[in-house]
């Protein structure tokens, strides 16, 4: 027996949660990431079904404050977009198609991840229709494993006071 073997395979296969992620429905919520990250609006209006989403019932209960951590993100990431968007003398600014570290790639990646993980929440028809009985189970089991894997960068809202962006 290998020296690894005896740890669990989060993400295998044949695990449910990598069914979950490659679900039509979650793809497509991966897809639709990357262009609500680069807009403020798209990014308050998430937070916004994120948190009209009933999580006072189990399963979701058990993740309510991971995921109001994750809508202080999205409200963080839309007040900084609206702060970049106004005009600036910062010379310092980021030029399109430079070359970024793959540290900040990673972690942008896991931002995508995070935001996916809400959209993929907010949508009523996903593998298993909220609608139905146990139908946010899928739910969190995607969300608890990209709250994992994305703690970095969601650790900085942890316990934080909900914020209003004007």
């Amino acid at each position: 027996m290998g020296e690894q073997s005896w740890k669990p395979l989060f993400r295998g296969p044949t695990a449910t949660v990598t069914e979950v992620m490659r679900s039509p429905t979650f793809e497509a919520s991966r897809a639709q990431a990357r262009y609500i990250l680069e807009d403020p609006a798209e990014l308050l209006g998430l937070a916004e079904r994120v948190e009209a989403v009933d999580q006072t019932d189990a399963p979701l209960a058990a993740i309510s404050d991971q995921v109001a951590t994750a809508v202080r993100f999205l409200r963080a990431k839309a007040a900084e977009l609206q702060t970049s968007l106004e005009p600036s003398d910062d010379e310092d600014a980021a030029v399109p198609g430079a070359v970024v570290s793959p540290e900040i790639a990673i972690s942008a990646a896991r931002e995508r991840l995070v935001v996916a993980g809400l959209l993929y929440l907010v949508t009523r028809d996903d593998l298993v229709p909220d609608f139905q009985a146990g139908g946010y189970i899928d739910d969190v089991l995607v969300l608890s494993w990209i709250f994992g894997a994305a703690v970095d960068e969601l650790d900085a809202y942890q316990d934080q006071p909900p914020t209003a962006m004007s």
